[in-house]
């Protein structure tokens, strides 16, 4: 989608640059937009030993994507790796929809990605831990054991995951707690509606898979 559109990309929740510094590679100009300055600081040590001409595409700074403090207008708007799910209800969605469209060039494209609810996933038991892993701690070259945990809340419709990685020679822990709201396919479509755009393709994965009743991921373009 980068190496189409005819101008800017804006990246909301960009963090560390995961997206940003690809599309920049490959000639996209890029505005990105995170709440977390510590993740725009190591997005900013990245971005140093890129060739300067990837760097010169690349402008961030720290703001809310519920409320864009942007006058540029873009290309294509990207709310990717299940961003939405850090909005707290339908008004905060409904806030960055209409954020994004206000900033859209005319013809210009808005991609998101997200959950859909699981409620097979919610009943796991919170005290048992899930998707055990061991890899490489990439700053350390040490090993790192890593887990997650979750419960569901019914009443916030919240799904609250905790990842843990743990030093498997020290056995320090780093814990990361995720508060995920969760959207009904419908009420999105609804918002999606009301604040001025049209659904162009919609699928269950990144290849393409039709959007079914029980589809547990959607991939959405908007126009």
């Amino acid at each position: 989608l980068a190496r189409r559109a005819h101008g800017s990309v804006l990246d909301l929740g960009c963090g560390t640059g995961r997206l940003t510094i690809p599309m920049a590679r490959a000639g996209a100009t890029v505005v990105g937009v995170d709440r977390s300055a510590q993740m725009l600081e190591v997005l900013r040590g990245k971005l140093r030993v890129e060739e300067p001409n990837v760097r010169m595409r690349v402008r961030f700074k720290v703001g809310d994507f519920t409320d864009l403090d942007l006058t540029q207008r873009f290309a294509l708007g990207l709310l990717p790796f299940n961003a939405i799910h850090h909005c707290r209800d339908t008004e905060q969605v409904a806030q960055v929809l209409s954020g994004m469209r206000k900033l859209l060039a005319p013809g210009g494209l808005v991609a998101l990605d997200c959950y859909l609810p699981d409620r097979e996933l919610y009943r796991r038991n919170p005290d048992k831990r899930y998707e055990e892993r061991t890899f490489v701690d990439p700053r350390t070259g040490g090993e790192l054991l890593s887990w997650e945990q979750g419960w569901w809340d019914e009443e916030a419709l919240t799904h609250h995951v905790v990842y843990t990685y743990e030093n498997a020679e020290t056995q320090d822990q780093v814990r990361a707690h995720l508060a995920l709201r969760m959207f009904e396919l419908g009420e999105l479509r609804r918002l999606i509606r009301q604040e001025g755009f049209s659904i162009s393709t919609e699928a269950s994965d990144f290849e393409g898979g039709a959007v079914r009743p029980n589809s547990l991921k959607w991939v959405v373009t908007l126009r």
